[in-house]
């Protein structure tokens, strides 16, 4: 019995001290297990995002110049044939994704004088095996005006069709360009447009697993306020998304003011008033240019062509009317309206 004492003893001091013990609190240890993972989560994202940055630019770099000739349909003006195969020619260039059967709402409302032509940009329409480069587009351009020489052109364009109508100014003659028709490409390259560069790439990538591209254009037209009867030409002559961020790509560091400081011709330039990026930079390009006049149309967001098209064409037939003319004002001023 004595020889259990020291024993007993012992125990008692070891329930003793097991019951001084602080619980052990299981929430750091969780947090920490939270943080790994959405880590590892946050990681995998960015690897990710690497990963189509790195296809966009291996297609950009890989892409084959194109092996066929350019042939571009120029509506003719309503005249005899003579006078037809000399008038002025509109050179329509259309928005990121679209093609040139975009300009058809406008194009039933412009001036009969004028012939046009309503081309495709690479990277869409006909062209959408091609990938877009702001060079590829200016050639193309280029090569549009040269078709017509020495006939006088006007470029007309929105969003990406606007810039690449900047980016071209400097390659058309200057005898032969007689004006400039600019829609939402008022905005500021830079940090701003390439972090919306990386971001469409991922809502495209998410967009295409959603709905195919027949399907996204259905939907995405009537946004823009493309009346039913004009839909299907559109949809019919190829909606290429994935061409949107790879435009975006190409026009990012480009500085379109100094271009567009570089000619010397009458520029419009026309905006929504809703659309904030183009807005907030408007008076700046505006001063880049030598000869400017601008419109704003009220309550319209991105997309003027398509969404007033009336009035747009309207604005086209104004513009074209005084470039045109041989008693043409030699200058413009700047005049934003509210």
């Amino acid at each position: 019995m004595e020889a259990l004492g020291p024993a007993g003893a012992g125990h008692e001091g070891v329930r003793h001290q097991g019951a001084g013990r602080e619980a052990v609190n299981p929430w750091p240890r969780a947090l920490r297990w939270l943080g790994l993972g959405i880590g590892g989560l946050a990681a995998m994202l960015a690897l990710a995002v690497l990963a189509l940055v790195a296809v966009g630019e291996w297609q950009v770099r890989s892409a084959a110049p194109r092996a066929a000739p350019l042939v571009f349909e120029v509506a003719p003006a309503a005249a005899d044939a003579v006078a037809s195969a000399t008038a002025p020619v509109l050179i329509l260039l259309h928005g990121a994704g679209l093609n040139g059967r975009m300009w058809d709402p406008v194009r039933s409302r412009l001036d009969t004088r004028y012939r046009i032509i309503a081309l495709d940009l690479p990277g869409h329409g006909s062209r959408r095996n091609e990938v877009f480069t702001l060079e590829a587009a200016v050639a193309t351009v280029a090569t549009a005006a040269q078709s017509v020489a020495p006939a006088p052109v006007m470029l007309v364009g929105d969003s990406l069709g606007g810039y690449t109508a900047m980016g071209a100014a400097g390659a058309l003659p200057p005898a032969q360009l007689r004006g400039l028709v600019l829609a939402g490409c008022s905005g500021e390259r830079g940090l701003g447009p390439a972090l919306s560069y990386v971001t469409n790439l991922v809502f495209v990538r998410l967009l295409s697993l959603r709905f195919d591209e027949h399907e996204f254009a259905e939907r995405a037209l009537p946004l823009f306020g493309v009346a039913e009867a004009h839909r299907p030409a559109i949809i019919a002559a190829g909606v290429n998304i994935h061409s949107v961020p790879a435009a975006q790509r190409a026009l990012m560091f480009v500085d379109f003011r100094s271009r567009l400081a570089a000619v010397d011709t009458p520029v419009l330039v026309v905006n929504g008033d809703l659309d904030e990026g183009a807005i907030k930079s408007e008076a700046s390009l505006l001063a880049a240019a030598k000869q400017a006049t601008s419109h704003r149309f009220e309550n319209t967001r991105h997309g003027v062509s398509m969404r007033r098209s009336t009035e747009f064409a309207g604005l086209i037939n104004a513009f074209a009317g005084r470039v045109f003319s041989p008693r043409a004002p030699a200058t413009h001023a700047a005049t934003p309206k509210p």
